[in-house]
């Protein structure tokens, strides 16, 4: 008897751990539904424009997967780098970042219009609730400028989001985690979104359950055909 029972368990643990799916908790900032479309602050980019736009805010997960901005360059190409810094006081104060790049990658912007201009992170580890800015910036004063960037005039009101922030360092990375930055001088928030996860937790998959009912049951049917 106490065979079988033995049996029943061990059918279930086995058919559990093989049949478990990870199911990632998901979180997202998103501001472009408090967005007009159109309201927009420039001047980003090369020659004589600002090096630097982004946005603070509270991480609302444990990893980044991507950030979107809205950016219209007028037909030009500008060459710039998407970066990630912890960022120090207040969400809408003059930081600076903090510390080194947590994520750096050369990017491509181009638009006619306000395109969304996204950026994969590769599932940057973050301390959830810390600030955090997600900037780009350019290397290259000599290429175009004059780009502009999608904007709330006005508090966004969406959690974990902070503020615009921008920085006139002409071009010179250094700067970003060692001066305070120009902006923010108003009460305003890109229009963008940020996508993270909490990691995983584990489910049982349907079938598995079932081959785990399919094997306590047959467990019981060859109990009771022995006692007969």
């Amino acid at each position: 008897m106490f065979g079988l029972k033995k049996l029943g368990a061990s059918i279930a643990v086995v058919c559990l751990s093989f049949g478990m799916t990870q199911v990632a908790h998901a979180a997202v900032i998103n501001t472009v539904p408090v967005w007009d479309g159109s309201s927009s602050l420039s001047s980003w980019g090369g020659s004589g424009s600002t090096s630097t736009y982004g946005e603070t805010f509270l991480a609302a997960g444990s990893t980044l997967n991507d950030f979107t901005f809205y950016v219209n360059t007028n037909g030009n190409t500008i060459s710039a780098l998407a970066q990630v810094y912890a960022w120090s006081g207040a969400l809408g104060g003059h930081g600076p970042a903090t510390g080194p790049a947590l994520f750096s990658s050369n990017v491509s912007v181009f638009g006619n219009g306000l395109q969304p201009i996204t950026v994969n992170t590769g599932n940057l580890a973050l301390t959830a609730g810390n600030e955090y800015v997600a900037l780009l910036t350019v290397t290259d004063n000599s290429q175009a400028g004059g780009a502009s960037w999608g904007l709330i005039w006005a508090d966004s009101n969406v959690a974990n989001d902070g503020k615009v922030v921008w920085f006139n360092n002409n071009a010179n990375l250094s700067l970003l985690n060692s001066q305070a930055w120009d902006g923010p001088w108003i009460n305003g928030s890109l229009a963008w979104t940020a996508n993270f996860s909490n990691g995983a937790s584990h489910v049982p998959e349907p079938g598995s359950m079932a081959l785990v009912g399919l094997g306590i049951l047959g467990a019981g049917i060859f109990r009771r055909k022995k006692t007969a």
